[in-house]
């Protein structure tokens, strides 16, 4: 998959801990149904087999909606998926050594909250950058600050590729990040932990668009 035919105006990931006991299919399709046009799986205290059975449904349940499919930390679990690509975190392989197991067709992601490892991640392979975190979360990165919204726009003028904004992005901070230059939010509790995920979905997708100075979607 090339970078270029990637839309990022929602890139939500799946969470847990965070979806109030629901499935990761459930809160997924609610999402896709909102809006999300990438969806990264993750999840952190799953069997591998288990991982595979969910992400085979989140897999169809992406083609159906014409969105990108992306796993967290697993380029082995992404290739036997057939996942669009892999997500990367500070303590997973380095992105050159994955670029070179998963070959040229797959995106690479990358989290970090630091202008070189960016420029660093994008020289290895990386197809876009995930910057985290921006705000205060509990899920942050631990010992990481957060690094605000100044912090993200030096990312995102560091490199090339596409940026999205990550850690305590909501309906109350996504104008800032988006005014920072990205490419758009990367979101898990503003969606997957929401009562209504389509509904959280629908009303952020719509504040990009706006942002964008796109119609509404229908």
């Amino acid at each position: 998959m090339k970078i270029e035919d990637v839309d990022f105006s929602l890139y939500v990931i799946t969470d847990a801990d965070v979806s109030g006991g629901r499935l990761h299919t459930e809160v997924v399709r609610l999402a896709l149904e909102g809006g999300a046009t990438v969806i990264q799986y993750r999840d952190k205290r799953a069997s591998l087999r288990r991982m595979l059975d969910v992400g085979e449904e989140l897999r169809r349940l992406c083609a159906r909606h014409g969105a990108t499919f992306i796993v967290n930390d697993r380029p082995d679990l992404a290739i036997a998926l057939q996942a669009d690509g892999v997500h990367l975190g500070p303590e997973d392989m380095p992105t050159s050594t994955v670029r070179g197991i998963v070959g040229s067709e797959m995106l690479v992601g990358v989290s970090t909250d630091d202008p070189q490892e960016a420029r660093e991640a994008e020289t290895d392979g990386a197809d876009y950058i995930i910057a985290r975190p921006v705000f205060p979360t509990r899920w942050q990165m631990e010992g990481r600050p957060t690094m605000g919204v100044e912090g993200l726009t030096r990312i995102v003028q560091a490199v090339s590729v596409p940026v999205l904004a990550d850690g305590g992005v909501n309906r109350e901070t996504i104008e800032q990040v988006m005014g920072a230059g990205v490419a758009g939010p990367a979101l898990t509790t503003a969606v997957i932990g929401s009562p209504d995920p389509a509904e959280a979905a629908r009303e952020l997708r719509s504040m990009v668009d706006a942002h964008r100075g796109q119609p509404a979607r229908t």
